[in-house]
């Protein structure tokens, strides 16, 4: 625990900067993420069996979010780009959580693009949000319920947990810690947007933070579902005692798709 915390304690300052400062410097750190997280899920996708292209899954990934130098935000052709991003990514994780485990199909680059849209088809989500009016603003939101949401249904599952969420994929989630990261979720999100004045009414705060919740939970068991196929606890030992990159935005990457279609 004393590490996780000496870790976050030196992260949040850092990603803050860089979500600040915006432009080629957050795009840079995304893509940075992004390639890590790539890796770690090729790498995952090899052990269950399918024989992804490590290095190309990580250089694909890194040009899908530096091309958002060039995205712009109005406009027909940036809606395009978010709605083909978002089926690029909805098409992948259906490839790896339903196709893979069936057996329907395992083709190399077929393999590959999925890890390249699981991963980059979310994650440049992100880039787009930030061009957009405010969106510096809305990334925050999206770390702030995320992190809030994985926070409250932790402990208040520990606490009052009994019922089994998904037993079969992740032994540790109950129902009543679900319950609880959904509420803290919700409040969270109203604080949220009150502090940064963000201009979305009571209800829409609320149907946003409930959507923020519950997708960034259903994220966290995607990836506890893709490592039980891999054969592993964590993506890699990447981040001092968090894990893998992958580890840490599972909840996160889905959450960007949500936020940038509730705001664009």
């Amino acid at each position: 625990m004393a590490q996780r915390l000496a870790t976050a304690a030196v992260g949040i300052p850092i990603l803050l900067f860089f979500i600040w400062t915006g432009g080629i410097l957050f795009i840079g750190l995304v893509a940075a993420i992004t390639a890590f997280a790539a890796f770690e899920l090729s790498r995952m996708a090899s052990s269950w069996g399918d024989r992804v292209s490590v290095a190309f899954s990580a250089l694909a990934t890194t040009a899908l979010i530096l091309s958002a130098i060039f995205y712009e935000p109005d406009g027909d052709f940036g809606r395009i780009i978010g709605f083909s991003a978002t089926g690029y990514a909805l098409v992948s994780a259906a490839y790896l959580l339903i196709a893979v485990p069936a057996g329907l199909l395992r083709l190399r680059v077929v393999s590959t693009l999925a890890v390249v849209g699981f991963v980059g088809g979310t994650m440049a989500h992100g880039t787009m949000i930030r061009g957009l009016e405010d969106g510096m603003a809305w990334i925050i939101v999206v770390l702030c319920v995320t992190f809030s949401t994985d926070t409250g249904a932790l402990i208040l599952g520990r606490a009052f947990g009994s019922r089994k969420l998904a037993p079969s994929i992740s032994p540790g989630k109950t129902w009543e810690g679900a319950v609880g990261g959904l509420a803290v979720g919700i409040i969270v999100c109203l604080v949220a947007v009150e502090l940064l004045a963000l201009d979305v009414s009571i209800v829409g705060a609320v149907l946003l933070g409930t959507a923020l919740a519950i997708t960034g939970q259903l994220g966290d068991l995607a990836e506890s579902q893709l490592k039980r196929q891999a054969g592993t606890k964590d993506s890699s030992s990447l981040v001092p005692g968090h894990g893998g990159v992958l580890d840490r935005i599972d909840s996160v990457v889905w959450n960007l798709v949500v936020v940038y279609h509730f705001v664009s």
